[in-house]
């Protein structure tokens, strides 16, 4: 008998080990930081191309994205609202733009704005995970895909862990339809590529559209 509970003892101890000592499994929820009184501010460089003018104009003005309060949603999920304020090239003065929520909703991370909500980020975020980034809303269905994780990218003055989120590549010899998002641990976004782009068939020069960059500047 006692030999019996001696192998019972040591079986459970054993199991019991091998549970606490299993590592948990990274979602990757950090990517997608969401708490009161975060605050991100970005630089932003942004190019219109004027095809009736013939003439390209260039904006560089911050953002700062805040959140400001939160609640739950009817199905008892978290939902932060974010609240944006613009400043121009060498001004002092913030100016209020508009308001929008983020959320994570089982393993997605989600963003709502202007009544549309769209499928930032798939938690965990694996190399060449695809969705539809608009099933959420009406919109016809856009394909978003993780197209690259890298360690210590070099981003501004900072080094981050990055997830790259391609939300649209499109390109032909006339028209480019390109954005890119790119997420770091426990910060969120830090960079956003956006160019949409209408060209000269026979030289490649830009004759329309715009290009837009937003780069994190600050993060607190």
């Amino acid at each position: 008998m006692f030999r019996v509970t001696l192998f019972f003892t040591a079986t459970l101890l054993l199991f019991g080990c091998k549970k606490e000592d299993a590592p948990k499994r990274d979602l990757g929820f950090d990517y997608f930081p969401l708490k009161e009184k975060m605050v991100w501010i970005y630089d932003v460089d942004s190019t219109f191309y004027d095809k009736f003018t013939g003439k390209s104009t260039n904006y560089r003005f911050q953002l700062k994205d805040s959140i400001t309060s939160s609640f739950l949603n009817t199905v008892g999920d978290p939902v932060y609202r974010v609240e944006r304020y613009k400043k121009n090239e060498n001004e002092q003065l913030w100016i209020y733009q508009k308001n929008f929520t983020r959320s994570i909703h089982l393993r997605s991370g989600e963003e709502t704005s202007d009544n549309l909500t769209h499928i930032k980020i798939i938690f965990p975020p694996e190399i060449y995970a695809s969705w539809n980034g608009n099933s959420r809303n009406t919109l016809d269905k856009q394909i978003y895909r993780i197209d690259n994780i890298e360690q210590g990218r070099q981003i501004g003055n900072q080094q981050y862990d990055v997830v790259d989120v391609l939300q649209i590549d499109d390109f032909n010899l006339i028209d480019e339809e390109y954005t890119l998002e790119t997420y770091a641990k426990q910060i969120g976004l830090v960079k956003k590529e956006d160019r949409q782009i209408e060209k000269n068939i026979q030289s490649g020069i830009i004759i329309h559209g715009y290009i837009y960059t937003m780069t994190l500047n600050e993060h607190r």
